[in-house]
C-alpha cells in the first residue's frame, strides 16, 4: 500500500490541491483460470451430467401423459442423480414434475376405484 505525504498546509482546508491524499493498491484477482478447464475429459463429464439431467426432465414431463408411475419414478431417480452431480435446478425440476405425476396418478386411480366400489 502506497500513501502520499499529507500536505500540512491543506490540513484544515477541505478543498483538493494537486497533492491528493489517496491510497493506491493492486486488484486482488486469481491469476489462474479456475472456472474453465482445457481438458476434454472434464468437459465431457460435465456434458454427460447435463444430458442425464435433461433426460430426467424428459422422463418426468413424459410421465404426465403416458405411464406416469414408471416414467415418473425414472425421472425422480435420474433427477436425484443429477442433483448429486451438481445440476441442482435441473434435477429439482425433474424431481418435482415426477413427483407431481406420480401423486396425481395414484390419487386419480384411487378415486376411480372408490367410485366404482360405491
Amino acid at each position: 500500500m502506497y500513501r502520499h505525504k499529507k500536505n500540512k498546509l491543506n490540513k484544515r482546508n477541505h478543498t483538493f490541491s494537486d497533492d491528493h491524499n489517496e491510497e493506491y493498491s493492486t486488484e486482488f484477482y486469481p491469476t489462474r483460470n479456475i472456472y474453465y478447464s482445457d481438458t476434454d475429459s472434464e468437459s465431457k463429464t460435465y456434458l454427460w451430467k447435463l444430458v442425464i439431467g435433461y433426460t430426467a426432465l424428459f422422463f418426468s414431463l413424459f410421465s404426465l401423459f403416458l405411464m406416469p408411475v414408471l416414467f415418473g419414478l425414472i425421472g425422480i431417480v435420474l433427477g436425484i442423480y443429477t442433483v448429486t452431480k451438481g445440476h441442482s435446478t435441473l434435477g429439482y425440476t425433474a424431481i418435482g414434475f415426477g413427483l407431481f405425476s406420480v401423486v396425481v396418478s395414484i390419487f386419480y386411480n384411487l378415486l376411480f376405484v372408490l367410485s366404482a366400489i360405491l
